[in-house]
């Protein structure tokens, strides 16, 4: 038997868990053995990431050359077809004799070689195949969701509340990568240092476009290995993510109250532009979770977080010059780098969301003071957590009122700000999907 690569090796034994053991696809890829090579790291990254995020067109691809369904074939055999279909269909870096040879082998290794045959015989079709002419969905909604690789409710989803051509840009494009974003330590250092320094060290970036405090980052080696980590120079943190904070606006010596604090991202942001003086209040109900936080604090050097193991949905006795809700979500603005999402979240479990995030916000607005302010974010791309959400909060809390929001948005960027909100759209504006919501407290009397 020849000799097969390890990237495909690691890739099989990852998807395998991702599979049978419900193992999340970003922690698995976090945590690759050191012993590979940065080349086949990143190959199998790549195979995971990708064969995870395309495996409803994988399949329906295959389908059509098989002598029976992929899903009723043996598990291992069935990642081996997606894998090599994935090679022959994206990664077109690869010669096709290449990735088929590997799929074979593969095949040989984990069945016989009746499967090898049939692996061979397969992807032989998939490789000669004209995408264009194969038998689409009629049905235009489910058409996208297949071409595209996505659940048929999330695309009926996104194209009731922004039609079915912006439904399938919005779906392209959050199968393709942003580059990495680092949010600058501004307690330790400018943003021209930081790109100074990681010019130096040979690493390409340049400044956010979206928020003063970004750095993007273009092929980057292993977030560890950047210059500064251990010194706590930068933060990794999506652009609009770092919007929360700064449309917040929290000054030195005020209190800050966090809520769904972890992992730690915008309450140290809100801490640095708080110039690490002043409470930040970081609130979470996992004692592990809440462990990240004080890590995080702790490499970056800010020491005005206190910590807070409680649940979001019990009113804080705090006088907060300022609140931030960032509420648990569907996550549906993070599908570029969470691959496996679109197949965990569930059209039953999103329609459960917005009533624990309405909770959350209602005990957030208890702990503001008169005269004070509360943001209200997710990464979500959903207007049932977003839009929704808030206007039921204002409805129900008449000592509220939305606030100002777009100054803290990009120039380009504000006069689609509606009011005290602001959808952003991966599509539109080249960022995560997030949405940011401001009130503000009317003064007593």
């Amino acid at each position: 038997m020849a000799a097969i690569s390890p990237a495909r090796a690691v890739a099989l034994d990852i998807l395998r868990d991702i599979d049978e053991r419900g193992a999340y696809a970003n922690l698995v890829l976090s945590r690759l053995p050191e012993t590979l090579e940065a080349r086949n790291r990143a190959l199998a990254t790549e195979l995971v990431a990708g064969t995870t995020r395309m495996r409803r067109l994988l399949d329906y691809v295959l389908d059509r050359f098989a002598s029976r369904p992929v899903a009723d074939l043996k598990p291992a055999i069935r990642n081996i077809l997606r894998l090599g279909a994935y090679q022959l269909l994206f990664l077109t870096r690869i010669p096709a004799r290449a990735a088929l040879h590997e799929s074979v082998e593969l095949a040989r290794k984990h069945g016989h070689e009746g499967v090898a045959r049939l692996t061979n015989a397969v992807l032989r079709k998939v490789s000669a195949a004209d995408l264009e002419a194969l038998a689409w969905p009629e049905d235009p909604a489910e058409r996208i969701a297949v071409r595209h690789s996505y659940p048929d409710w999330l695309i009926a989803a996104w194209a009731a509340e922004y039609g079915l051509a912006e439904a399938e840009q919005l779906a392209e494009r959050q199968n393709q990568p942003l580059p990495l974003a680092l949010r600058v330590n501004a307690t330790k250092m400018q943003r021209d240092d930081l790109l100074r320094r990681l010019e130096d060290a040979g690493i390409r970036a340049e400044p956010s476009p979206v928020a003063a405090e970004g750095v993007r980052v273009y092929d980057a080696p292993p977030i560890a290995r950047l210059p500064g980590y251990m010194e706590g120079w930068w933060y990794v943190q999506g652009e609009a993510a770092m919007l929360a904070a700064i449309a917040l606006d929290p000054r030195p010596g005020e209190t800050i109250a966090d809520i769904g604090a972890a992992p730690g991202g915008k309450t140290t942001h809100l801490a640095e532009r708080m110039a690490n003086r002043g409470t930040v209040l970081a609130v979470e109900p996992h004692a592990g979770r809440l462990k990240l936080v004080e890590d995080n604090a702790r490499r970056l050097g800010l020491t005005c977080i206190r910590t807070l193991q409680r649940s979001g949905e019990e009113p804080i006795e705090l006088a907060a010059d300022r609140a931030l809700v960032d509420a648990p979500c569907s996550g549906l603005g993070t599908l570029y780098r969470k691959a496996d999402l679109r197949w965990r979240m569930t059209a039953a479990e999103q329609a459960g969301l917005p009533a624990l995030q309405a909770r959350l916000l209602a005990a957030a607005a208890s702990a503001v003071k008169p005269g004070g302010a509360l943001l209200y974010a997710t990464c979500t791309t959903l207007p049932s957590e977003n839009r929704d959400v808030a206007t039921a909060f204002l409805a129900q809390h008449p000592d509220f009122g939305f606030g100002v929001l777009r100054d803290a948005l990009p120039e380009q960027w504000r006069a689609e700000s509606a009011g005290g909100m602001m959808q952003l759209l991966p599509h539109r504006h080249g960022t995560e999907g997030f949405f940011l919501a401001r009130f503000e407290r009317r003064e007593s009397g």
